[in-house]
């Protein structure tokens, strides 16, 4: 697969959820905390926050290619989680949370390539981090 190639394909998975990030630090968080409570889950505030920050980070990370092993496979483990817990009743949304596992757990495989952070293999204290 060619460098350009895995670029394209970190943008169109990576730039969703530093949008989503945002959306839920800048007030979208009011839809999510209605759900978060219904699922029986505490201080359903405070949770999407974090959601967002997680979602951001995780975005901007993939979207670097900052080591694809580390925020791929969190963010496809991340798609997993929701599609079973918060989208179980929708089998549309499940399905699509789950597509986007494997789009995550392929990139994770394929590497970030070398128009990446790094050119996807970090060195001294940055080859530390997970």
């Amino acid at each position: 697969m060619t460098d350009e190639a895995l670029l394209a394909a970190r943008l169109i998975m990576g730039v969703p959820f530093i949008i989503w990030g945002v959306m839920k630090l800048r007030g979208g968080e009011a839809k999510l905390v209605p759900v978060l409570a219904a699922i029986g889950l505490p201080d359903a505030s405070a949770l999407a926050y974090l959601v967002g920050i997680c979602e951001l980070v995780g975005g901007i990370g993939v979207v670097l290619g900052y080591p694809l092993a580390t925020f791929a496979v969190l963010l496809g483990l991340w798609c997993v989680v929701t599609a079973l817990v918060a989208h179980k009743s929708d089998v549309n949304q499940m399905l699509a949370h789950i597509t986007m596992c494997g789009g995550f757990f392929a990139l994770a495989v394929a590497g970030p390539g070398a128009l990446s952070l790094f050119g996807g293999a970090p060195s001294g204290i940055w080859a530390l981090l997970p």
